[in-house]
């Protein structure tokens, strides 16, 4: 199965405090870095559960772009570089939950035109299903969008942020899966998913809009899905939270992936779920036990 995925690789700070936050003070803290960035992440999982991946992104030359590239070479993953400025950072301060308080994110992704992914994914049609990262600026969304249905190459929107998820509104036309969380939804949908019936009214609004399928992430809530005539909640599976960073990438990895198998809904809902689960676990963007496993019934 090759897929390939067009979006952010950044390097993640993570900052777990040891104690109780005080604003305005120096707070103690575990921090560590590692590799992340939503598409990349979304890579790396496909990678671990045995897809063939081309991933299409931008990284500087420098210390951090060198050590993401490598790090994707060794997995096997097929890297394209469409533009070299310097390399994106995420910063985010966990709770005492490992959830997250909040995030700062600084990445050039935006920045990469249409023009440069076409140079770099000129195959684009041969593949059998892509990815496609909010992260890039709406126009190179659009395109790639229409690439992908005029070759009729299914597409996933990785809806990545809030903010940032408004870039694919005009790419959900026509999209085989998108999964975005409470937020990105409400901002997508322009109404309140808070609740599982309010998840369930934004999940419908993107199928009115031309989404195929529709997964609402809750977080420890579980998730709500929606496509023609289905409307499902499936609960969270039960783990041990180390760092929810990485979670929905996982989610969204293993769903798709399973979807474009060919495995009903249940079944590759349940292994994004196995594989959200994996990834809270452990404490990074991706958990490298992650395997394709997380599909056996």
């Amino acid at each position: 199965m090759r897929i390939a995925v067009i979006g952010s690789s950044i390097v993640d700070l993570i900052a777990r405090p040891t104690s109780t936050i005080q604003r305005d003070s120096s707070n103690e803290a575990v921090i560590t870095w590692s590799a992340g960035g939503a598409g990349r992440n979304v890579a790396e999982n496909l990678s671990r559960l045995g897809a063939e991946v081309a991933f299409v992104t931008d990284v500087g030359d420098d210390v951090l772009g060198r050590f993401l590239l490598a790090d994707l070479r060794n997995l096997g993953i097929d890297v394209r570089v469409a533009r070299t400025e310097r390399t994106g950072v995420y910063i985010a301060v966990l709770d005492k939950e490992g959830e997250l308080d909040r995030g700062f994110c600084q990445t050039g992704t935006e920045r990469i035109g249409v023009e440069e992914i076409n140079a770099v994914l000129p195959d684009l049609e041969s593949f059998e299903g892509a990815v496609i990262d909010a992260n890039l600026n709406a126009e190179a969304v659009d395109d790639l969008a229409a690439r992908c249905r005029l070759a009729a190459v299914p597409y996933a929107l990785e809806t990545a942020a809030h903010e940032r998820s408004l870039r694919v509104a005009r790419a959900i036309p026509g999209c085989a899966f998108i999964k975005p969380d409470r937020g990105e939804a409400s901002a997508l949908a322009g109404r309140p998913c808070e609740t599982v019936d309010e998840a369930l009214s934004c999940a419908e609004s993107l199928l009115a809009r031309g989404a195929m399928r529709v997964a609402v992430s809750l977080g420890p809530d579980g998730l709500v899905f929606a496509e023609d005539s289905a409307r499902v909640h499936l609960p969270a599976l039960r783990t041990t939270v180390a760092d929810v960073t990485g979670a929905g990438d996982a989610l969204l990895s293993a769903s798709f992936l399973g979807l474009l198998r060919g495995l009903p809904p249940a079944r590759y809902l349940e292994a994004g779920l196995r594989a959200a689960a994996l990834t809270c676990e452990w404490r990074g963007a991706v958990n490298p036990a992650l395997t394709a496993r997380v599909f056996d019934p």
